[in-house]
């Protein structure tokens, strides 16, 4: 699912909690979810998340180069 970017917002802080590196917040009021109006991720969270994906992706490059996939 493509999230519309103007349901996307970014702040520091969310419900007195702060972090450096902040929090997205996905707006989901709408969707057939019941009782939640929004999804809020630590910024922190999603650059693991990306990191991880990064290392997978290079690791699987990796083994194509051992097995000589071209």
């Amino acid at each position: 699912m493509r999230f519309p970017k103007e349901r996307i917002s970014f702040s520091r802080t969310y419900e007195g909690h702060s972090d450096a590196d902040g929090f997205v917040t996905l707006d989901i009021k709408g969707l057939d979810i019941e009782g939640a109006a929004k999804l809020v991720l630590r910024f922190a969270d999603i650059r693991a998340a990306t990191e991880k994906g990064t290392q997978s992706e290079s690791a699987a490059q990796r083994l194509r180069d051992l097995l000589g996939d071209d």
